[in-house]
């Protein structure tokens, strides 16, 4: 298959937020391995790059040294971490001279093991913590390791080994603390890595001539052919490191951005992370030259921990940095533009014009039922109760389980086999030759469409069938191999050795297909996956058309024009391995040879006639190797043939990293086994809870007056709304009523500690039921928790969207220490000044469960509990009272200063002031999605905290500094709803994750009855559903239950 849906590009570069916010630096260049391009130096002027920290500081950033160099030129200057680093070397060395071989063998795999570990768990956990919560530059932040006046000797020290590492472009004092801090981090990569490749270099020594080779010849071959690709893998790292420079090698984007232009060339060609896929072809080549099944087995593992950091560490940061910001991000970055834009008059009336205003139907395009139900893709989003998913169990059932019960009960191998490779065929032609004569009669005569209209039916009706019949006949080509293999599958009297070996290497290559399948899909979605532009060749005819329907190579397609047609067999060839079979891989090339033909005769006539000259001649491998050539001979000996499409060269450069997870491992286990481990769980959670307390004391006794923290829950809004005005009735707050709130609303609580309380001390929320203990918390409180004064050491690790931080003091006051904990303290204490503030949960904060739950103050960073607030539910309101109950609500988040003086506040619920009846009519479609525009702006509110330092006197005064006497920083916090009208997306960028898409579901369920599944959200908001799109489903579905309902009362 060809790329045919569009890839959103994103410009050159963002405005970063205010504050401690990420500056989200986008490119529409591939950022794989989070490469930058090197600096131009262009008629001999070498130019500092510009590098900008995320709190938008901009600097040059000085040139780095090059690593050998510095390490092991005997003329340079050594400082402490070269030193370090050497002498963990030298170690290796000396373990390969002094050990006899088994010991040196069991040594040197024990240290590779360490060493990987380090890399890809311990420096993936940094990078990890760096890229979430600014981690490791925090840490030096806090400690003024890096600070004149705090770091001390260790400052004197730090800053002797980075001058001393640097050229005489770089000033310690000049780059910011973020640079300095990279630099250290430096020291630690080479460290960790420089003992990694020597590990398993002389590992691989100790295994030099234990091959036993059956023919003389395999061994010169086996060693030439580990040489070249050893060779190979010393050329991807060179010319690796020649396009990403240090900067990208040592990841610098985890630390500050650089404004560079992107320009990707070479090895970035041929494939997706080239230093972590094809730049580890030398470990297999040490496999092959040591002729060891160890150490290939080594290189194996080594190399899947190296693609689970890329997963895990690697592209989220990849994704977040340059593709697609946070929700937060984007949320808080549009409110605040919104703020400058426009002045509150003119915003409120026209947030009100556009959400309550009446709605244009038809500027809302209708969308087909295609974008509420996913197609069967394999067997992903398979659906018990649609009649194709059933039929095509059925088939598998009649063509593949039951000559598989035959054969197991008969005995009858062989003609099992005869009859599975007859099938195997027949389905092979079909998917191919049959299906593609379909499809080539579609591109020249709209065949498909033209006898669905005939026959009363219209181009989403044949899209549809087309769809099922492809994904069957798919379907159906996988399972016929696997039959034919299964019946194959005989090793006689084979060596152990070879088994493991082709097993593996088989199931190596079912990984890769799925890895390349996954990919394709990722690019060309469910519009391209089907050939939809054989059907459509705009967005107006078919639903699942893409709103710009043009050609861009992104992703795997930046390295292969036709993946499917290269790789996309690699399975069926793994399956031959596995079975040893030559009847499988004999079907495996005829599959190979049909999908040639295919793409020969089908697809490239039609993306021709489509796409003309965006077509691409020559894939990124193809022209990598023909540069490669023409540089090596010093003459053009391939034309570079992409300069007919020189002009559409922007649409080369990919978008940010396009390969997903190569397998994912689910375990399902049974439901004994489940219930075996919840009843272990239970059992650790209670025996947890019985030895916490024992050590409760202990903590609380270094508590200064205990007595005067305190927590106060203030009321809510489902709480007013049952009518009870606390200022009238006193007694009300003891009559045994639960503070009630609706699910998604904001929670405020006011609290009180002592004036030198912890400023690590927090507020958590936990079920009633979880914890066990009064005095000590012996759950996690999942994310929902908030700091009720954080300090600068704590905001150092703030990021937009933070809920943590949103607290404020608001005042205080002075008490008679007449209880409390230390007794020397309170022998000489007659008064103490207790500090009183107001706490704001709200976004990720907030439990989003309906359920009662309580609020637990706990002391300095641990789990011992100094105050608990009374219990208090959340609960969802009818329907009809949505938009009463929360439409009006204004703002709930910590007020700043400029409250009340005409400047806007973004808490305020904007177009979300006009409320309705209890009787609101909800079978209207334009109602229901007021009301739902409330419930997805409280699903997925984003809490904007940012530092105000009040540095002035003037300032102090302002934010109430001077009458409490503190003078440190202060949090504002805005409560921000992404969406202003119904006629918005439900998501933003249409990508809903599955977290955000199963809290959505859930809320609908909880305030309108309607159940909708995860993915069928995720796959509408792909399409593009908006608010009224979906309330219009919702109103529809409420009428058919209501109807049924209805039904049964009557009967």
């Amino acid at each position: 298959m060809v790329v045919r849906q569009r890839q959103q590009k994103r410009g050159n570069a963002s405005v970063p937020l205010a504050g401690n916010s990420q500056a989200a630096f986008a490119s529409t260049a591939d950022v794989t391995d989070n490469a930058v391009a090197h600096s131009s130096e262009e008629n001999g002027e070498h130019q500092l790059p510009t590098g900008r920290t995320p709190d938008g500081k901009a600097f040059s950033v000085p040139k780095t040294r090059d690593m050998m160099q510095s390490l092991f030129n005997p003329l340079t200057p050594k400082t402490t971490f070269d030193l370090a680093t050497l002498l963990a070397l030298s170690t290796h060395m000396l373990v390969s001279l002094a050990f006899p071989l088994a010991a040196k063998r069991m040594i040197l795999m024990t240290s590779f093991a360490f060493w990987r570990l380090c890399y890809n768990g311990g420096l993936g956990w940094i990078l990890n913590w760096q890229s979430s919560r600014h981690g490791l530059v925090a840490l030096f932040k806090r400690k003024g390791w890096l600070d004149p006046g705090r770091g001390g000797k260790i400052y004197v020290w730090l800053r002797g080994e980075l001058e001393a590492k640097m050229g005489p472009d770089y000033s310690f004092e000049s780059v910011p603390i973020e640079f300095n801090v990279w630099l250290l981090y430096r020291q630690l990569v080479d460290l960790i890595l420089l003992n990694d490749f020597a590990a398993y270099f002389f590992l691989c020594s100790c295994y030099i001539g234990s091959a036993n080779d059956a023919e003389p010849w395999h061994s010169p071959l086996r060693i030439a052919g580990g040489m070249i690709l050893l060779a190979f893998n010393l050329w991807v790292k060179v010319d690796a490191h020649r396009v990403v420079r240090d900067y990208a090698w040592y990841w610098g984007d985890f630390f500050f951005l650089i404004e560079q232009t992107l320009t990707f060339d070479g090895v970035f060609e041929m494939a997706p992370h080239p230093m972590y896929s094809i730049g580890y072809a030398g470990y297999y080549g040490g496999s092959l030259i040591t002729g060891s099944y160890t150490v290939f087995y080594i290189s194996l593992a080594a190399h899947m921990l190296q693609f689970l950091f890329l997963s895990f560490v690697e592209n989220p940061h990849i994704e977040k940095t340059y593709e697609r910001p946070p929700l937060a991000v984007q949320v808080i970055k549009k409110s605040r533009t919104r703020r400058l834009s426009l002045p509150l008059s003119d915003s409120t009336d026209e947030a009100i014009k556009d959400a309550s205003g009446p709605c244009n139907k038809n500027s809302i395009r209708e969308k087909h039922s295609s974008m509420w139900r996913p197609d069967l893709i394999v067997f992903k989003h398979f659906d018990l109760f649609r009649a194709s998913d059933i039929l095509i169990v059925l088939l598998l059932t009649y063509s593949v389980g039951v000559p598989v019960c035959f054969m197991w009960i008969t005995g009858y191998t062989q003609m099992v086999l005869k009859y599975a490779i007859v099938q195997c065929i027949g389905w092979i032609l079909f998917r191919t030759l049959a299906l593609g004569l379909l499809l080539k009669k579609q591109s020249t005569s709209q065949l498909i469409t033209r006898w669905y209209i005939k026959r009363g039916g219209n181009s989403e009706e044949a899209f549809s069938s087309w769809r099922a019949v492809y994904n069957t006949a798919m379907i159906m080509t996988y399972a016929s191999f696997g039959l034919v293999a299964l019946a194959a599958y005989h090793w006689g009297n084979a060596d152990y050795g070879s088994i493991v070996l082709f097993h593996t290497l088989g199931f190596l290559l079912i990984g890769f297909h799925v890895w390349s399948s996954r990919s394709v899909y990722d690019i060309l979605g469910d519009f391209g996956w089907f050939y939809g532009d054989f059907f459509a060749r705009d967005s107006s005819m078919l639903s699942l058309a893409p709103t710009d329907i043009k050609l861009y190579y992104t992703g795997i397609y930046r390295y292969l024009n036709n993946p499917e047609k290269v790789i996309g067999q690699a399975a069926f060839y793994g399956l031959a391995l596995i079975s040893r079979s030559q009847a499988v891989f004999a079907l495996a090339l005829l599959l190979q040879m049909c999908t040639f033909l295919f793409g020969a005769y089908v697809e490239t006539p039609h993306m021709q006639k489509i796409y003309g000259a965006q077509v691409r001649r020559d894939s990124g491998i193809i022209r990598t190797v023909k540069n490669a050539v023409n540089k090596g001979i010093g003459q053009p000996v391939f034309l570079d043939s992409a300069l007919h499409v020189e002009s559409e060269s922007g649409l080369l450069h990919s978008t940010a990293s396009d390969s997903s997870t190569m397998v994912h491992l689910l375990a399902n286990t049974t439901k004994p086994v489940r219930d075996i481990l919840l009843e272990t769980k239970d059992l650790i959670s209670i025996t947890t809870a019985r030895i916490a307390e024992k050590t409760v004391p202990s903590e609380l006794s270094k508590v200064d007056y205990p007595a005067f923290y305190s927590l106060k829950l203030l009321p809510g809004r489902a709480l007013n709304a049952c009518g009870i005005d606390r200022k009238k009735e006193p007694s009300a707050k003891n009559d045994g009523n639960k503070n009630v709130y609706y699910l998604g609303e904001s929670i405020r609580v006011t609290w009180q500690a002592p004036f030198g309380h912890s400023r690590r001390d927090w507020i958590g929320i936990y079920p009633v039921t979880a914890n066990f203990s009064n005095q000590i918390t012996t759950v996690s409180s999942k994310g929902c928790y908030v700091y009720i004064h954080p300090d600068e050491n704590l905001l150092t690790e703030m990021v937009v969207g933070d809920s943590v931080f949103a607290s404020r003091v608001q005042k205080m006051v002075s008490f008679k220490a007449n209880s409390g904990g230390n007794k020397e303290k309170r022998r000489g204490a007659g008064v103490i000044q207790v500090l009183q503030g107001e706490s704001l949960f709200s976004s990720v904060a907030l439990p989003f469960k309906t359920g009662t739950y309580e609020m637990r103050l706990h002391h300095g960073g641990t789990h011992a509990v100094l105050a608990q607030s009374r219990s208090f539910e959340i609960t969802a309101c009818d329907a009809n009272d949505v938009m009463e109950a929360l439409g009006d609500e204004c703002a709930l988040g910590l007020q700043s200063p400029h409250a009340g003086t005409g400047q806007a506040n973004e808490s305020d619920t904007l177009g979300m002031r006009t409320s309705t009846s209890r009787s609101a009519d909800l079978e209207d479609p334009e109602v229901l999605s007021q009301a739902l525009l409330v419930v997805v702006n409280k699903t997925f509110t984003v809490t904007d905290s940012h530092v105000i330092a009040p540095s002035s006197p003037r300032e102090s005064e302002k934010y109430n500094m001077n009458e409490i006497g503190i003078h440190d920083v202060v949090v504002e916090t805005d409560v921000v709803e992404p969406l202003e009208s119904i006629h918005d997306v439900i998501a933003a960028d249409n990508v809903l994750e599955e977290k955000q898409s199963k809290r959505l579901g859930y809320a609908i369920k909880a305030y309108f009855g309607v159940e909708f599944a995860a993915d069928v959200l995720v796959h509408a908001a792909k399409h593009g559903a908006t608010v009224y799109d979906v309330g219009k489903r919702i109103v529809e579905a409420r009428k058919a239950l209501s109807l049924y309902s209805s039904t049964n009362i009557e009967a």
